[in-house]
């Protein structure tokens, strides 16, 4: 092993990311994001992973990720991700798994209008949000559907 590898094995180390260490922002997405295991933080050259927290009501911007893979666990309420430009509803809630292959458009939706929707993200962006594009052609139809979405849930709850 080269001298520059040793040196790049030693800085790097385990993290035990606990969310009220990070920083919440807002992502370009609209959503609410805590970025737990990034590069800056740790060094990951591959992988990310952070906390989702949509409030009640909430839906993300359309957006797709335009180098990353994307898997979102719920971990707290109930979601229906519109995928791909005709906006089709998969619905997801505590502990299912939810695989969007980069470059594919989605939109997240908190399904409830009382409690907020809280998910994990794991991406192949090692920034968590450095690769987000928007989709504006899509947002004002998405907004219509997630409402839809959310009428239609409050009727059978």
């Amino acid at each position: 092993m080269r001298n520059s590898e040793m040196e790049c094995v030693q800085t790097k180390s385990a993290l035990v990311a606990r969310p009220v260490d990070s920083t919440a922002r807002i992502g370009r997405q609209g959503q609410n994001l805590t970025p737990c295991i990034t590069r800056g933080r740790c060094g990951a050259t591959n992988i990310s992973a952070g906390y989702v927290n949509m409030p009640p009501g909430k839906s993300s911007r359309a957006h797709f990720h335009a180098h990353s893979e994307v898997v979102v666990v719920c971990t707290d309420g109930y979601a229906a991700t519109l995928i791909g430009p005709d906006l089709i509803p998969h619905f997801h809630g505590p502990g299912e798994f939810m695989y969007i292959p980069e470059g594919v458009i989605h939109v997240a939706v908190n399904l409830s209008g009382t409690h907020n929707l809280i998910a994990v993200e794991m991406r192949t962006d090692p920034e968590f949000d450095d690769d987000v594009v928007l989709t504006p052609e899509l947002e004002t139809r998405a907004q219509v559907v997630a409402a839809e979405l959310r009428r239609v849930r409050a009727a059978v709850v």
